[in-house]
């Protein structure tokens, strides 16, 4: 077959392997054979209905393209492949991406039209990199606020979210507006965070009090029953001794006189 001749002859000189419109519906497990020069992937348009935990062997690919299969599942693994600047994963059945996914952070360019994807990991904060974020045609209900903090974002296209109530409809359009409304949801967030770790502070310092009036309680029980104890072992029989030797003094004294 014309795909596995392709296959067997390797990468070419630019580091790139092109196995798209060939039905794949799993990969070979050849591929991971070039792992060490494998620097541009496309595997558009096959039957591919998940990225495998394989992948975490192409730690040099920069370049992945999954357009249109029928991928339901992205491995955590993902996150191995520390040097990938551009993923194509438009039109596949996507609905959750990895946290691990926040480790790529050479990452540039991300695409992710036209699949079922809910919301993206806070980790993508993470990915310093990131300049373009197609997520247009999606089941989006949330974007975390962390992206607006990433430096080289530039687009954010989300058009097609009906539930992403966070960007209003009539921001999605621009980018600019788009990346506005996360800054401000980044910064509520983060007033939010200050009043929590305050409120934390708060609780540590009421805990302190209460364990030091337990102890203070403690003390105070302590000496209560020391006076107790000494209440009940009153020397009177060295008292009534006393007062029995002063008065035989005073007899004495009496005789004498």
């Amino acid at each position: 077959m014309e795909e596995y001749d392709e296959l067997s002859a390797g990468p070419g000189e630019a580091g790139e392997v092109d196995l798209s419109h060939s039905a794949w519906s799993e990969l070979p497990d050849q591929l991971f054979s070039f792992s060490g020069k494998l620097l541009s992937l496309n595997l558009s348009h096959n039957k591919l209905v998940e990225i495998e935990d394989d992948f975490s062997q192409l730690t040099l690919l920069s370049t992945l393209n999954l357009e249109c299969n029928v991928i339901t599942r992205i491995t955590p693994k993902i996150g191995n492949c520390v040097r990938l600047r551009y993923v194509n994963l438009n039109g596949n059945k996507i609905d959750t991406i990895p946290e691990q996914m926040g480790k790529c952070i050479l990452l540039e360019v991300l695409q992710l039209q036209n699949n079922f994807v809910t919301t993206l990991p806070s980790s993508f904060g993470n990915i310093l990199a990131l300049r373009i974020l197609e997520l247009q045609n999606n089941k989006l209900t949330f974007l975390p606020p962390e992206i607006a903090k990433i430096p080289t974002i530039e687009e954010i296209h989300c058009e097609g979210n009906k539930d992403l109530t966070m960007v209003p409809d009539d921001m999605r359009k621009s980018s600019d507006m788009v990346i506005w409304a996360l800054r401000l949801h980044r910064d509520h967030q983060d007033k939010i965070g200050v009043k929590v770790e305050h409120y934390d502070e708060l609780e540590e310092k009421a805990r302190e009090s209460e364990e030091q009036r337990l102890r203070m309680n403690d003390s105070n029980s302590n000496v209560m029953d020391e006076i107790r104890n000494l209440e009940e072992i009153r020397p009177i029989r060295y008292i009534a001794l006393k007062a029995k030797i002063k008065q035989m003094k005073a007899r004495a004294k009496c005789v004498i006189l």
